[in-house]
């Protein structure tokens, strides 16, 4: 008996996504059978057509359009291959979103693929991936999620500090003198001579926290 790779259930809505679909497959080698191609010939059955293609298809499509989950033919179709895999575990029953839709409680628990917003080529690629039952490890190491391991410095002596540690200790040493001199002299009247002061702390204090960052990330 003949055997065909997919089966390719769609609404009326979905047809011109259906045609779509098995274009890309056949091209692809894949064998398929849709209504439009198969089941619409001159002198034919189509009833008997769409059964006979349903029993020799191994999976089957669903092109997930509005009007799908209330189409009793397609329902018909799929449900057909829900009886020899309920759990699923085959991978014989494939939606395709084509459109944001109301999922199904039954169809709804199978893994979509999404196909709506894509580009012609991203939408291709992602439905020949789907279709080639092959686990979705990438092909490239991913990168490493955690944090950076932190590199401690070595310090033995105090002469042996790392020269952005003593500067960000300057700065720290300048802030605290500058802090004591303008708590100092501040007259509290509003004058030039206290706006410039605070201006000044707040260069230095802006200062201190650069660098502050600078010393952290080099060795967090």
């Amino acid at each position: 008996m003949i055997v065909v790779d997919f089966f390719i259930s769609y609404a009326e809505d979905g047809a011109g996504w259906a045609e779509w679909i098995g274009w890309q497959l056949e091209n692809e080698g894949y064998t398929v059978r849709l209504a439009a191609w198969d089941h619409q010939l001159a002198g034919g059955n189509a009833v008997l057509a769409r059964d006979r293609d349903l029993r020799i298809a191994e999976r089957l499509i669903a092109v997930v359009s509005p009007h799908y989950p209330l189409s009793p033919d397609s329902a018909a179709e799929w449900t057909s291959f829900v009886r020899n895999d309920p759990a699923g575990e085959q991978l014989t029953i494939i939606p395709v979103e084509v459109a944001r839709v109301e999922r199904s409680a039954l169809l709804g628990n199978l893994t979509p693929v999404v196909l709506h917003g894509l580009s012609e080529a991203q939408a291709a690629a992602r439905l020949k991936r789907a279709v080639t039952q092959a686990r979705l490890k990438p092909s490239r190491p991913p990168g490493y999620p955690g944090r950076r391991a932190p590199r401690f410095p070595r310090l033995t002596s105090a002469s042996q500090m790392r020269s952005d540690t003593k500067f960000l200790l300057i700065l720290l040493g300048i802030d605290l003198i500058y802090g004591l001199v303008a708590a100092t002299l501040y007259r509290g009247d509003g004058g030039s001579s206290d706006l410039w002061r605070a201006l000044v702390g707040l260069g230095l204090t802006a200062l201190t926290s650069a660098a502050a960052r600078r010393w952290f990330k080099r060795r967090f």
